[in-house]
């Protein structure tokens, strides 16, 4: 902590200090006009800016009608987790930036960036790290650098272990030190590395305690072994007791709640509240909102709350042509190819002319009303609750295959409900079909199943079909797709991609992009080897399953499609000059086929722990690169938890 920040707080008035650790902007648990998400006081007199929040997954958050088409509904977190590429992770963060500061806020509410324990849990489209630490934990530092670096702090949630929507509030999540250390808190140790301004403590209860109350979890092991020095706040309500100051946590938020009056304040042990309000203020002077040694601040407040911040937050504009432009790359980036016999895939011509687009999936509606008055609602383009950006006009797979398939000079043939027969009409004439299906997910719930909403309809289409077929599938997440998808010549999944989702979608159909994604997830063969959510008659939630969560413990079963999957256009051919070892390896990595793209090497292939990855960067045919893995003493490590250290493994 930096001595300015001490000094800071030293000039501070009780009633100022207090301001700073609790919310306002909210009564009885509604949003009042003219306030952020999330509203922190500021004190002007020395400079402290009034620190305005707002959510997150898919962008700035659409609480309100006047929102809508001022901001950017991107892709979901997920989706862009699914490139495996750190540097478009940091270049989306940026843009997430960009678009939260010219809005006036300067706090997002992520990155989220919990692994995932559930297939069917609601807030998993959220979660950047999918089933692998390893794969989340560079992606959670590229967000914290990319959103910090416009002078908006971020803030690493849910910590910890906010594995499953049911029953969020009272679930207690059992883990043993070693579960935690190994695969649920590396992401939010990279994050800390990265210089992360904030933490978020969850719903849960963690080992008997609730997360916001849990001393071994914010003080043992948060701000004492990771080494955090910024300040955590409550998810919001998440507060049940005057005392959790005590236990680590510094901002009550949205401070409604009582808990963090001035009287229960004063109760607090000496000097928790000037280490409560000294973590925030070193925070803001980090990130550059304060300035430090008599400098002006890097990113000055551009509003005030509660007198000045109406223009920005309601009527100001802070999407842009080169954000919805990122917004395609983005998606069609962390497109997947799941299957393409025959190279069915893309359509480029040759014999093809005339393509059948059926399904209700391809062309969904976006009942902009209905979600304002439902905060958890979602659908095709966006995830439900407070992750969710509502698109002004989201383009649909029909829509963007038929500007793309237009230009191209391709004859579209739609059929857009659920009727089998009218979709085997409309295929009649067609030399190819692409059938859409689709779910979404919501905070607040799991997902009911693992299938998309269009199974059966799918399902009976492809049977007996006599014309080629691709199937395009919209998820938040895990999806059993075995129904159907061996009838299928070819298959492309996409998480969740908001406005752009049917122009990132084309692109990959008509071979405008080379899809080089890798499911971030497994796809199960059945729905029953997914991990189930506890649910209410189960007092303590155990993850009886230990570190073998997700892919790594599928090893001994058949699966729809593996974690790391992802088919490219192209060809690639590895040789390794230096084996995968102890200290890591280097590969050549050669694109044997025609046509130029991306790969991304995870030093071992489907099947194996991910450790490391490397995404190469576009190679023409014919073209190599060299990509080095550099592995350290940390990934072949074992947590202690009567050292309360890390073992090296011989």
């Amino acid at each position: 902590v930096s001595s300015s920040a001490h000094s800071i707080v030293d000039d501070l008035t009780k009633e100022e200090k207090y301001n700073l650790v609790n919310g306002v902007g909210f009564k009885t648990r509604i949003q009042q006009d003219g306030y952020y998400v999330g509203n922190v006081l500021g004190v002007p007199r020395l400079s402290i800016p009034s620190i305005k929040m707002q959510d997150a997954a898919q962008g700035f958050r659409t609480t309100d009608m006047r929102q809508v088409g001022e901001v950017t509904s991107w892709p979901c977190s997920l989706a862009v987790a699914s490139a495996w590429d750190p540097d478009l992770m940091e270049t989306w963060a940026e843009a997430l930036g960009e678009e939260h500061r010219a809005k006036g806020a300067n706090v997002i509410l992520g990155p989220s960036m919990n692994v995932h324990r559930v297939q069917k849990g609601g807030r998993n489209a959220e979660y950047i790290s999918g089933e692998s630490p390893a794969l989340g934990a560079p992606l959670s530092s590229a967000y914290v650098r990319g959103v910090q670096s416009k002078g908006v702090m971020a803030v690493a949630k849910h910590f910890a272990l906010n594995n499953q929507e049911t029953n969020r509030n009272t679930v207690n999540s059992v883990a043993s030190e070693r579960t935690m250390m190994e695969v649920y808190f590396p992401p939010f140790q990279a994050a800390i590395d990265a210089g992360v301004a904030s933490f978020m403590c969850s719903y849960n209860l963690v080992n008997g305690t609730h997360s916001c109350g849990n001393e071994d979890l914010l003080r043992r092991d948060l701000k004492d072994r990771m080494g955090f020095s910024g300040f955590v706040m409550s998810d919001w309500w998440a507060v049940n007791d005057v005392d959790y100051p005590n236990s680590g946590l510094d901002m009550d938020m949205p401070g409604d709640d009582g808990f963090f009056d001035f009287d229960n304040l004063d109760a607090l042990n000496d000097g928790v509240v000037d280490e409560m309000v000294t973590r925030i203020v070193d925070a803001l002077t980090d990130v550059g909102l304060m300035g430090k040694d008599g400098e002006d601040a890097a990113f000055p407040s551009l509003c005030e709350i509660p007198d000045d911040c109406d223009g920005l937050y309601y009527n100001s504009t802070a999407t842009s042509d080169a954000h919805v432009a990122l917004a395609r790359k983005i998606g069609g980036e962390g497109a997947v190819l799941l299957k393409n016999d025959n190279n069915l895939l893309p359509f480029d011509g040759g014999g093809l002319k005339k393509i059948a687009v059926v399904g209700s999936a391809c062309d969904p509606g976006n009942d902009i009303e209905r979600m304002l008055k439902i905060w958890n609602l979602g659908n095709y383009f966006t995830m439900g609750g407070s992750g969710r950006v509502i698109g002004k006009d989201p383009v649909s797979v029909l829509a963007g295959i038929l500007e793309v398939g237009d230009e191209m000079g391709f004859e579209v043939i739609p059929s857009t409900t659920d009727s089998v027969d009218d979709a085997k009409a409309a295929t009649i004439d067609a030399d190819v079909v692409v059938v859409c299906g689709a779910t979404t997910s919501t905070e607040g719930q799991d997902r009911n199943d693992l299938y998309v909403d269009q199974d059966e309809f799918i399902t009976e289409f492809l049977e007996d079909l006599n014309v080629p077929s691709v199937v395009v599938t919209i998820t938040p997440g895990a999806t059993v797709l075995s129904n159907f998808v061996n009838n299928a010549d070819a298959a492309v999944n996409v998480f969740l991609l908001g406005e752009e989702t049917g122009h990132a979608i084309a692109d990959v159909l008509f071979g405008v992009v080379n899809p080089s994604g890798k499911l971030p997830v497994t796809f199960p063969l059945d729905a029953d080897d997914a991990t189930a959510p506890c649910k209410v008659a189960v007092k303590d939630c155990v993850y009886e399953e230990g570190v073998l969560v997700g892919y790594r413990g599928l090893q001994d079963k058949d699966v729809g499609f593996s974690f790391g999957h992802g088919l490219s256009f192209s060809t690639f051919e590895y040789d390794w000059a230096r084996e995968f070892g102890r200290e890591g390896g280097e590969v050549r990595i050669t694109n044997t086929g025609g046509v130029e793209g991306r790969e991304v090497e995870n030093g071992g292939g489907e099947g194996y722990e991910l450790k490391k990855y490397v995404k190469t960067p576009v190679l023409k045919g014919g073209e190599s690169v060299v990509v080095q893995f550099k592995l350290g003493d940390r990934d072949f490590s074992r947590w202690d938890s009567m050292k309360g250290n890390w073992d090296i493994l011989e």
